[in-house]
């Protein structure tokens, strides 16, 4: 970006937004430095900044409340991260009853980004550009109910997908190679392919019903999107759009191990909904009942869960608001 570039867009932000709160992910490399490069050209401009780190997610929520409440209107937040990091304060923002005075601007620097690439924010300029045009997009946000047993959990929020059984087991087990990014994801997704060509493929008891759909007994997996494309290059939802006010739902019955293979395959393709066993469809709310321990994921994070746990999931419509590029449309990768 040209200094001349840099000018203009600092001199709309100023004029738009004097006050700029940053969320940054201090355990990504790539985020801290693209903070500091932010922070640099927002403090030299003149434009107060409130910073806080997703280290401590009660401190991002405290900071977000205190700006609405002291300024009212809308409040620019910029997440300097990932899908993870872009979830923490998504579910911040709409626990602190402030989703609808807080303006989110993502800047890339996770692994997958998978919410700035269905944003069109694929780089530092994009989310500079998209804040000092100040395009708001109002997306849907998906909204999680939890009941386990005589506990009632406090919901959650998560803006791309929640997935249960085979999908979240490969999350869960790339954890320990985030540090390579999507390469980990991928040896990790191999290395368990490789050990399941001898096991079989795992099965998951679970209990769901949905407009559509009723079932009870094993699965290979359940994916609830929000967007159409995830980890990069899986077209879990061809179409979806994060407006388009409907949960995407992919459930897999079980399968020969083969035939699972080619299934995974194909969502690179957006055509898994050609196997048999593959139920793709849409609807407004999707109930889950766990038959015995899981992992779910959530936007990339994995979470456990003990058997006789269930899940209502809906859509929180018009729940979030978002800096986009000018021109672009606020839908899938």
């Amino acid at each position: 970006m040209t200094s001349t570039e840099k000018r203009r867009l600092v001199d709309r932000m100023r004029h738009i937004e004097e006050r700029l709160v940053m969320v940054v992910n201090p355990v990504s490399k790539k985020g801290t430095e693209k903070a500091s490069d932010v922070r640099s050209l927002v403090r030299r401009e003149g434009m107060y900044l409130e910073e806080t780190s997703t280290d401590h997610p009660d401190d991002v929520g405290s900071t977000i409340e205190f700006w609405s409440k002291r300024f009212g209107g809308s409040r620019v937040i910029m997440v300097v991260g990932g899908d993870g990091a872009i979830n923490q304060v998504v579910n911040n923002v709409m626990m602190s009853r402030s989703n609808k005075n807080v303006v989110l601007i993502p800047v890339a620097a996770g692994t997958a980004n998978d919410f700035c690439r269905a944003m069109k924010l694929t780089s530092v300029e994009a989310s500079l550009e998209a804040m000092a045009e100040f395009n708001v997009r109002t997306i849907d946000v998906i909204k999680i109910e939890i009941n386990g047993g005589s506990k009632q959990r406090q919901p959650r929020y998560c803006t791309n997908i929640i997935g249960f059984g085979l999908d979240a087991d490969l999350a869960r087990r790339s954890q320990k190679y985030k540090r390579f990014g999507v390469a980990g994801y991928w040896y990790a997704s191999l290395k368990h392919a490789v050990v399941l060509m001898f096991k079989g493929v795992p099965l998951y008891n679970v209990k769901v019903k949905a407009i559509g759909l009723e079932y009870e007994g094993p699965t290979i997996g359940i994916m609830v999107a929000n967007i159409s494309q995830y980890a990069r290059t899986f077209k879990v939802a061809p179409g979806a759009q994060p407006d388009d006010g409907k949960l995407h739902v992919t459930f897999v019955k079980p399968m020969s191990m083969p035939k699972t293979f080619l299934a995974a395959m194909s969502v690179q393709l957006g055509i898994h909904d050609r196997f048999k066993k593959v139920s793709v469809f849409d609807c407004d709310e999707f109930d889950l009942e766990l038959h015995e321990d899981m992992y779910s994921q959530e936007d990339g994070e994995v979470y456990f869960y003990p058997r006789g746990t269930s899940f209502h999931i809906t859509l929180e419509p018009q729940a979030l608001n978002v800096l986009v590029p000018p021109g672009s449309k606020a839908g899938g990768s």
